[in-house]
């Protein structure tokens, strides 16, 4: 069965050692005029120790996933609790919730593909698309891109087996497990 070509962005599924995603973050700050993000993509720190939307790129050293935000508005005046951030409207700093934990594993489509056991351990960087739904389209990029790239490939979700569309392992497109490469957490560096 070929898989449909539906990016989710990035989801965590697990950690690493086991135990359940408990749903932890880090409250980070992002400044009111950074680009929209969507619940999934990547972000990055900034030399001004705020975050915003990563691009696609060797040594681009993620801070981690962006699940959310809290605001004040400007046009209405109070607080908002979203997992979009539309790039303006916002009073002062906004708070960006982050998954930056190294051991956490995420699920994601592959962009081309398929990956498959062979890619176990290879790294792969993202591939970046625009979404106005408030969840990220953002996919996995081809494998073995560069050692400097965010994420390490574990696997097919699953365990490969198939369970339903997007996990086919012998068509291009499937859902693969993923965790932090070259993460800000990950390479001993401070803000």
């Amino acid at each position: 069965m070929t898989n449909t070509i539906a990016p989710f962005g990035f989801k965590p599924i697990r950690r690493f050692d086991g135990a359940a995603w408990t749903g932890n973050f880090t409250q980070c700050k992002m400044q009111n005029t950074a680009g929209a993000l969507n619940r999934g993509d990547g972000v990055v720190a900034l030399a001004d120790g705020t975050v915003a939307v990563a691009a696609p790129a060797a040594g681009h050293v993620f801070r981690g996933i962006f699940i959310g935000c809290h605001f004040l508005s400007a046009v209405m005046g109070y607080p908002i609790w979203t997992n979009y951030w539309p790039g303006a409207g916002a009073v002062g700093l906004v708070d960006a919730f982050v998954i930056d934990d190294p051991n956490v594993v995420f699920e994601v489509q592959a962009s081309a593909g398929p990956i498959t056991l062979a890619d176990v351990g290879a790294t792969a960087d993202v591939v970046v698309a625009a979404s106005t739904t408030g969840f990220s389209k953002w996919s996995l990029g081809v494998p073995g891109a560069s050692a400097t790239v965010p994420f390490r490939i574990l696997g097919p979700s699953n365990n490969g087996v198939f369970i339903g569309d997007g996990y086919d392992v012998t068509s291009a497109n499937n859902i693969v497990e993923v965790m932090p490469n070259e993460w800000f957490l990950t390479k001993g560096i401070g803000i």
